[in-house]
């Protein structure tokens, strides 16, 4: 009889994160990601052991996630996560539901190089009106440049901002072609992707040390 209850209970958290039709939805999201059907399987389970209820909420994010990064102004953490957890939340209720979060672990750990700078795209534009202006760029820029050194003390990141401008200037001389200021989807990712050294520093999140160089 346990092993029965046991079954059933699954069943139904199951269908709460797959919907009506299960089995359906896995293969949906096998053809929609970059995962193998075992893959999903054990996400799902990961994913249910920690939202029980099928959805992942933001203040749930960003707790978990300002808490992994021991060091660094909490503000500014929590900013990022916000952040981040908002290129999941595609229809921005506030909940990431197990759909959503396998198509943004998928673009982030097996997107292509245009899924993976469509996904850095929407971080970046942090007020979402499909654009990005140099202010939220220099804005991200300087958030994950913390994460990179946690330890950082507010003398180091202020000095850490003239060679995050210079990163952040390059971009905009290369990709913003007709020059108003501000870069679409497109230009963004048309232009990172055909550059190698733009490439890198957008998978380095602005690291100057070694952008800024490569970037001359």
């Amino acid at each position: 009889m346990g092993d029965l209850v046991s079954k059933i209970g699954f069943s139904c958290r199951k269908k709460k994160l797959l919907g009506r039709d299960p089995k359906r939805t896995i293969v949906r999201l096998v053809r929609v990601t970059n995962f193998t059907e075992a893959e999903v399987k054990k996400w799902m389970i990961e994913f249910e052991k920690d939202c029980p209820d099928g959805f992942l909420r933001e203040d749930e994010f960003v707790a978990h996630y300002s808490g992994f990064f021991s060091a660094g102004n909490q503000r500014r953490k929590e900013a990022l996560a916000r952040q981040i957890f908002r290129t999941f939340d595609k229809d921005a209720s506030g909940c990431v539901d197990f759909w959503e979060f396998m198509c943004g672990m998928s673009a982030l750990l097996r997107g292509t190089t245009v899924e993976k700078l469509k996904w850095a795209f929407s971080m970046y534009d942090l007020d979402g009106n499909g654009y990005i202006c140099t202010t939220e760029l220099l804005n991200v820029l300087k958030l994950m440049h913390e994460l990179h050194y946690p330890s950082a003390t507010e003398e180091e990141l202020e000095k850490a901002q003239v060679p995050l401008e210079k990163v952040r200037d390059r971009v905009f001389r290369e990709l913003d072609r007709d020059g108003d200021g501000r870069l679409e989807l497109r230009e963004f990712v048309e232009g990172v992707r055909k550059n190698p050294a733009l490439l890198k520093m957008v998978e380095e999140g602005g690291d100057e040390h070694c952008t800024v160089e490569r970037l001359k």
